[in-house]
């Protein structure tokens, strides 16, 4: 079947690379916006280290608790495993680094903007630390859980675990939602083929 008359089926991605990439990128955000507090500061910019660090713990320390409620749904939902369903289609390779790159860019820009508001209206380092409690708290939960569905993986004989991606989103919803297992034995596993979940029903 040709990839155009899939472009409107949902997709099926491996969830721990979904998290993976989910949880670097938190991190290198949050690292590099550390870095642009920290330059701004040396260079006599108007950041206030005790204005960033307070806004950093203030949003960091509420996302941390509640990535981590959250990314234990997640994990949950893996005690019941289904096959995957018959509409749907897994991503490429190619496929999948396209639409991450984009979200990386959407995010990016946003981060961009807020950080260009704050030097306008001369700020003290108010958004930017915002953002470093943000994005690094997901990153740290992120990238735990991603440890935890490979360790998931591995216990279930290296079969893999996808979850649903609708056809027009850029990601995986947060919340939690049904895990599909793809048995390790399936011949195309990892070749980076377009195929349609129920081709490998039988």
């Amino acid at each position: 079947m040709a990839d155009t008359l899939l472009d409107g089926l949902p997709r099926l991605v491996r969830i721990r690379d979904e998290v993976r990439m989910r949880g670097s990128a938190g991190l290198g955000i949050g690292a590099a916006t550390l870095g642009w507090g920290i330059l701004s500061w040396v260079l006599g910019n108007g950041v206030s280290v005790g204005t960033f660090a307070l806004s950093a713990v203030v949003i960091g320390l509420p996302t941390l608790v509640l990535a981590a409620i959250v990314s234990g749904r997640r994990i949950r939902a893996a005690a019941q495993l289904g096959r995957p369903p018959r509409n749907g289609v897994y991503e490429t390779f190619a496929a999948a680094r396209e639409r991450r790159t984009r979200v990386a860019g959407v995010v990016m820009f946003a981060v961009i903007v807020l950080m260009m508001f704050d030097h306008i209206r001369h700020g003290g380092g108010e958004m930017a630390g915002c953002v470093v409690g943000l994005f690094c708290a997901v990153g740290l939960i992120d990238v735990r859980e991603a440890r935890l569905w490979s360790a998931i993986e591995r216990s279930r004989e290296d079969a893999r675990l996808y979850v649903i991606v609708p056809s027009h989103a850029v990601m995986a919803r947060f919340g939690a939602q049904p895990v599909y297992e793809r048995p390790a034995q399936d011949e195309s596993f990892g070749d980076g083929v377009t195929r349609v979940a129920y081709d490998i029903d039988e």
